[in-house]
């Protein structure tokens, strides 16, 4: 009875950490936007004016929103709105503004001003949501593998030591967190022998992943290459990835008239430029470099190669070059952005280290990337870190 109680009560603590930290990512979220005086960041005006026109307008006329961006002005009167030099047209990918459209109709009930702060604070809880349940399904997912302590000290050492922390508490209105949750999701879904996997709906969130982020894609290698012993049935995959991007290819014609154009694929936010350098960069700058701003991935890395998961290091290797090769291979947020959804493959190999070590090195390894993230944010709120060269 006395060892059940004890079971009961670990259980119990270890489902409250996702409480504590909703309600630490929500305290910090909504103190940020009350200083900047609004919630929607960079990319993520693109997104939230797809949900505006597809929520009130009911259609993709943009003039509404796109004026009051323009308009806009924050407390010191220079954010981070993006604009493209039309009234008509969106280049960004729909899905992320699908994504948020129930915030609106949730901050309707606060609201009546379409503009207001109120409907700037949806997408950002959602996005908190979506991390938060990332992080739960990533949880679960390694749970098969290893101890509940190992597992526990992974899921805070990914929170506060990387880039997550950020983009959960500070700026969570964006892609990467529905991406995120994605991709948890099907590391749970598929990478397990023994488990049933209904592959219409790995299909159908495949093609919503890249209906949110199209670059995405590549990290789907590791899911396809998991059910590639499925047979015949592996033909589910397709309607259910086509139902899953259908609607960026709805957006498409509506915008463009052509179900194949897309504005990222024809060069129309960026270019390529082959350039080696870019590739050490991408790892080690000091102005977005993924080991450099996130170096606990460094002893991810490790740990995948221990455990010889060769499909992950391809994807993430295949990701590190073409993003490298893209003219905005550098993030222009906290952090290089263009992994962040990868991390919950990264989760897997710093779960590996913790179980090779004792619990105290692993609270340790905790500790000190928390410590260098913090430093991190604070450098980049208060020391300009942000605009390095």
């Amino acid at each position: 009875m006395e060892f059940k109680a004890i079971c009961l009560f670990r259980s119990e603590l270890f489902m409250k950490k996702y409480f504590l930290l909703f309600i630490l990512s929500i305290i910090i979220f909504f103190s940020h936007a009350s200083i900047t005086r609004h919630a929607i960041y960079g990319d993520g005006n693109g997104y939230y004016s797809y949900t505006q026109a597809l929520y009130f307008e009911r259609s993709l006329n943009f003039k509404p929103v796109y004026n009051y961006l323009q308009h806009f002005q924050g407390r010191t009167g220079e954010f981070s709105r993006t604009f493209w030099g039309t009234e008509k047209y969106n280049p960004f990918s729909i899905g992320t503004g699908i994504v948020w459209i129930p915030s609106m109709l949730v901050m309707s009930i606060f609201g009546s001003d379409r503009f207001s702060l109120i409907y700037e604070l949806g997408p950002g809880i959602t996005g908190i949501v979506c991390m938060l349940a990332g992080l739960y399904f990533i949880e679960k997912f390694l749970s098969r593998r290893y101890s509940k302590k190992v597992v526990f000290w992974t899921i805070l050492t990914i929170f506060f030591g990387s880039s997550i922390f950020y983009y959960t508490a500070f700026e969570p209105a964006l892609s990467h967190q529905p991406a995120f949750l994605i991709v948890s999701l099907l590391l749970y879904m598929t990478m397990d022998d023994n488990k049933k996997v209904n592959l219409f709906i790995v299909g159908l969130l495949s093609g919503l992943l890249v209906n949110i982020r199209i670059g995405d894609a590549i990290l789907l290698i590791p899911i396809f290459y998991s059910v590639k012993n499925k047979g015949w049935s592996l033909i589910y995959l397709v309607p259910g990835f086509l139902l899953g991007f259908s609607p960026q290819l709805i957006n498409q014609w509506a915008q463009f008239h052509n179900i194949f154009y897309n504005p990222y694929l024809g060069g129309g936010t960026g270019s390529w430029n082959i350039v080696p350098i870019h590739l050490l960069e991408f790892l080690f700058s000091p102005k977005r470099g993924l080991f450099t701003w996130s170096p606990v991935l460094l002893l991810a890395i490790y740990g995948l190669f221990k455990l010889k998961q060769t499909t992950i290091l391809i994807a993430l290797g295949i990701v590190w070059i073409v993003s490298s090769f893209w003219s905005a291979y550098l993030s222009a947020g906290f952090g290089q952005r263009f992994m962040f959804s990868a991390i919950p493959y990264f989760s897997i190999g710093i779960a590996y280290v913790f179980e090779k070590v004792p619990v105290k090195a692993s609270r340790w390894v905790f500790l000190f990337f928390s410590i260098y993230n913090f430093i991190l944010l604070v450098g980049f709120y208060f020391l300009n870190w942000k605009n390095l060269p």
